[in-house]
């Protein structure tokens, strides 16, 4: 099934009614009805959702002490925003004392970071500080509701879905989901990979769909890697429980307790039934502990989230794909024996050509980087 994406463009009316009720939810000042009225605003333009999360995390920041230089910004500020709307008053001064000097500089920060965040999301419709982008899914002469987040190789973001759950999303991948979604069912579908905290609610199971299996889940965290191209679907559960079903088996469920890993090849494999002795296609499935690191009691599996490449005794090949990520190349392995060798290490903030110096300082191999295209030899 093909599908067109488009970025919904917002209207400058939309626009500037966002920031007046963005600034009243940040003063506190912000009524019950108004907030709601928000929350519609951000659901009709999930790529708003990012500004929010970076603006609101800004916002907690302490300020700086007696910034004069920055008061007398943040006034002059101030006075453009009351010539653009003289009715919203209420912003600019507060029985509670709403703009008191800490509030200042926080909203002195807030303002300076806006601008540049929201001239990409308003009018571009991407999150250039994460490597995202959003957009509402539309076929030809049809009006739909999917909301499209995807990151490019290279990058990874998080998201928070409109009931507060949040999903990190790694390099080169998609999270779909509708607009109303939490209104009746919450309901994703995952290429790629995916670190969910899901807020836990009993009337509304979060319902999880990759190519190859579907998991349920009422509230708990866990790891989806689910890359459409890769010999395995991934799940590692690290606290509450969650029901998998595997697609070409679906009379199975599979109940995960925490630190347990479920592995399910992408790959069917031929079995035969005992009744009647026919050929039966069928994915190979392993559930395995998850293992923790000795020195930190770190996972490996979601280590990722903290911009930590972690792999360990994995096939040479298989690291080659997940730098192919991590740091937007193509990687090409120019003898089968390199493709078989086990490898373990960690990567925080190294460069392609650091990481690839430290393997192969281990293993003896050599390679040449030609701009994204690296060729490894023996």
């Amino acid at each position: 099934m093909s599908y067109y994406f488009n970025v919904t463009r917002p209207t400058f009316m939309s626009q500037d009614k966002f920031w007046i009720l963005f600034s009243k939810k940040l003063a506190q000042e912000a009524t019950n009805e108004e907030l709601i009225e928000l929350e519609g605003l951000v659901r009709e333009h999930p790529e708003w959702q990012y500004a929010l999360q970076n603006l609101e995390d800004i916002w907690s920041l302490e300020p700086k002490r007696d910034n004069i230089e920055g008061n007398e910004a943040f006034s002059h500020h101030m006075e453009k925003f009351r010539e653009k709307f003289p009715e919203e008053q209420i912003l600019l001064k507060s029985s509670r004392g709403l703009f008191a000097n800490k509030i200042l500089a926080k909203w002195l920060i807030v303002a300076a970071s806006s601008a540049a965040i929201l001239l990409v999301i308003f009018f571009w419709g991407f999150n250039t500080s994460t490597g995202a982008t959003s957009s509402t899914d539309e076929k030809p002469g049809l009006i739909t509701d999917q909301n499209e987040i995807s990151t490019e190789p290279g990058s990874r973001s998080r998201v928070q879905l409109p009931d507060g759950s949040l999903v990190w999303l790694n390099a080169g991948s998609k999270l779909v989901y509708k607009k109303e979604f939490g209104q009746n069912i919450r309901e994703v579908e995952l290429k790629g990979e995916g670190f969910f905290d899901v807020v836990k609610n009993k009337e509304k199971p979060f319902i999880i769909h990759t190519n190859t299996i579907d998991i349920k889940v009422l509230g708990t965290a866990f790891n989806v890697k689910a890359y459409p191209q890769d010999k395995t679907t991934e799940t590692s559960l690290i606290r509450g429980s969650i029901e998998v079903s595997v697609k070409k088996r679906p009379n199975e469920k599979i109940i995960l307790s925490p630190n347990e890993k479920l592995i399910v090849k992408n790959a069917d494999v031929i079995t035969t039934t005992v009744v009647n002795h026919s050929n039966v296609l069928k994915p190979e499935i392993a559930i395995s502990q998850l293992k923790l690191d000795p020195k930190d009691s770190s996972i490996a599996e979601t280590q990722w989230v903290e911009n930590r490449l972690v792999f360990r005794n994995e096939s040479f090949s298989d690291i080659a794909t997940r730098l192919e990520r991590w740091y937007d190349v193509n990687i090409n392995i120019k003898d089968e024996e390199l493709e078989s060798l086990r490898l373990s290490g960690t990567f925080d903030n190294e460069t392609i050509d650091q990481a690839l110096q430290g393997l192969a300082f281990t293993k003896g191999f050599h390679y040449i980087i030609k701009g994204k295209q690296i060729t490894i030899y023996k």
